[in-house]
């Protein structure tokens, strides 16, 4: 028996098929995993190095006098010599502001008069 043309051959190249679809497919699915953990990654990398340079600039306005001047004003509540602090407190039993004419019942125009008298106000 021929053995190029025999169902042994066959069988065992058709196992042979298989089984390297099955380790390309794999390996494709590794290399999206892959890929996918490298672009979180990298998107983690960018967002420290925005972070390292937002962190550089503050450091740099920590050695600039005039900033720290500023900050202890704002955060401490200080004063340079000779200055006057003036604090401005918000009136919590405001009104608002009247308009000159208040529409009343008596004050309405007659067509709002019979507009309310019509739906029932």
């Amino acid at each position: 028996m021929n053995f190029l043309n025999s169902k042994i051959l066959t069988v065992l190249l058709s196992a042979l098929s298989v089984w390297i679809l099955f380790s390309v497919v794999s390996a494709e699915i590794e290399k999206r995993e892959i890929k996918k953990e490298e672009a979180s990654i990298e998107s983690k990398m960018t967002d420290i190095k925005r972070d390292n340079e937002s962190l550089e600039n503050h450091i740099k306005d920590f050695e600039n006098p005039e900033f720290l001047k500023k900050e202890a004003r704002l955060r401490f509540n200080y004063k340079a010599l000779g200055e006057e602090v003036v604090f401005i407190h918000r009136d919590t039993n405001s009104q608002k502001a009247s308009s000159s004419q208040e529409l009343t019942p008596e004050n309405l125009p007659s067509y709002k008069k019979w507009w309310y008298w019509l739906v029932g106000f």
